[in-house]
């Protein structure tokens, strides 16, 4: 089961990444990083405000329902209600605040969309939440597909009509609510109900007191995420920004590969705390090792392909970005093995002490920020985001090592590491070819390589056994 929704979310995570990657390099290339800017400014100072829109309902349902299922309509009646009704509060603020500080007409029209869009993708992920809960990845992923398929179809010809940026944000409005309406139907197919929003008595304010440390968890890591997005478009303008974006982009998305797999994984390890320990243990070392197995070869080939990749995807406009690209490219493996331990805290009942440790990483990334980037635009933004994660990374590994025990943290970074040496070599020695032959030669090389650690290591009774040897400290225990 963990492994058919971790190839879901697989899915998922491509229609995601492949939209908005190509709304991203579409609009860079037709606008260059002035629009691109605008584009990615609008949307994270909406996105940082999601958090008044979902209020941490999308974990706490996934983790309550997971837990009791008979409550399904309940949390999902009650959270559609509050995600459109704060949703159209929060379009409204935005509204007047636009026209109250003179925002040029473009720009105000951009953020006004992005708001609007808010009440619809968190409805959305409200729904997907059930699925998750459900352990049914394939239903999100086919609302996910839809949507996003949809984002890029329209980004397409707006672009091509002559629409720039507020036609694409435009877009992105029309594709939240046509998931939002999927995830609705198929939400109310499964519960044998036509779910509407409503207010369930005292339900509704009961699990929203209960939800706060959620809503503060969210709020906190959308500021140290994105406060940096927003303070350089303050700061420096929307070129800046553009160039800053185009290497976040690349980064951020690749986060969702550490989503795929702790999504499934989050409901079992709710399940298995505090009675079943190992269990929970093998659930968070195997997320480890896997995630450790595809971020660290990713950094390295990324580190070293960073003027290519910059150039393919978004031109030769953009070449000023590569040194950030480069420095973001070395948290990779720091966010994605991060978020397991993240998840895993939650999981165990540790999101006051996890929205502490945001809280603090929230606040030096703001104060870092505001030396870094007057002195080095969105360069310093790069190096800020370098130092906050790693700080939030230790904080989580401390915190779960206190409530669960040692993790398998070395093996998962040290192994991959071994690997990739061979790796770089063969990416550098094949610097005069394509682009993707360079990746190709690299993957292939990776995989060799880490195969012939793995069996090197692996217990006597299996060394003959290459497949095995593999699996034994990848796979996921059944």
């Amino acid at each position: 089961m963990v492994a058919s929704n971790s190839g879901w979310q697989l899915v998922t995570f491509f229609a995601r990444a492949a939209s908005g990657l190509a709304a991203t390099i579409l609009l860079a290339r037709s606008g260059g990083p002035d629009e691109l800017g605008i584009f990615q400014f609008c949307l994270t100072l909406s996105l940082m405000l999601s958090f008044l829109v979902g209020f941490g309902f999308t974990n706490f349902l996934t983790r309550e329902v997971a837990r009791r299922p008979e409550d399904g309509s309940m949390w999902l009646e009650s959270g559609i209600l509050f995600s459109l009704a704060s949703g159209a509060v929060v379009t409204g603020i935005l509204a007047l605040a636009t026209t109250l500080l003179g925002v040029e007409k473009r720009e105000a029209t951009v953020i006004v969309l992005a708001g609007a869009a808010l009440a619809f993708d968190n409805m959305g992920r409200i729904e997907f939440s059930l699925f998750w809960a459900w352990e049914r990845m394939g239903l999100e992923s086919f609302a996910t597909c839809v949507q996003e398929g949809a984002f890029a179809l329209g980004t397409i010809l707006t672009l091509h009509a002559g629409y720039g940026v507020v036609g694409v944000m435009a877009c992105y409005f029309g594709s939240r609510i046509l998931g939002a309406l999927i995830g609705w139907i198929i939400a109310s197919k499964g519960l044998h109900r036509m779910l509407l929003p409503k207010y369930h008595g005292s339900f509704l304010p009961s699990t929203l007191r209960r939800s706060v440390p959620f809503a503060i968890d969210d709020a906190l890591s959308l500021t140290y995420i994105r406060a940096d997005t927003v303070l350089l478009g303050f700061i420096k303008g929307p070129v800046a920004v553009g160039l800053y974006q185009a290497g976040t982009n690349l980064v951020l998305y690749l986060n969702v590969l550490a989503r795929m797999l702790n999504y499934p994984l989050f409901p079992r390890m709710s399940k298995a705390w505090p009675r079943q320990l190992q269990t929970f243990g093998n659930l968070r070392d195997a997320s480890l090792r896997l995630l450790g197995a595809i971020s660290v070869p990713i950094m390295v080939g990324s580190l070293l392909l960073a003027p290519r990749i910059v150039e393919f995807l978004y031109g030769p406009r953009f070449a000023p970005a590569v040194l950030c690209y480069q420095i973001l490219v070395l948290v990779i493996p720091i966010r994605m093995l991060g978020h397991t331990l993240g998840t895993a805290l939650t999981a165990a009942d540790g999101q006051t002490s996890r929205t502490t440790a945001v809280a603090a990483a929230a606040g030096a990334n703001i104060a870092l920020n505001l030396w870094f980037i007057p002195h080095y635009s969105y360069t310093g933004a790069a190096i800020t985001t370098g130092i906050t994660e790693t700080g939030l990374f230790v904080a989580y590994a401390v915190m779960l090592r206190r409530r669960a025990g040692a993790s398998a943290f070395l093996s998962a970074i040290g192994i991959p590491a071994i690997a990739s040496v061979p790796m770089a070599v063969a990416v550098i020695l094949a610097g005069h070819q394509s682009l993707f032959l360079s990746i190709a030669l690299g993957a292939v090389t990776y995989a060799v390589a880490l195969s012939a650690v793995t069996v090197a290591i692996a217990p006597s009774g299996i060394k003959l056994r290459p497949k095995e040897a593999v699996l034994a400290f990848v796979r996921p225990p059944s």
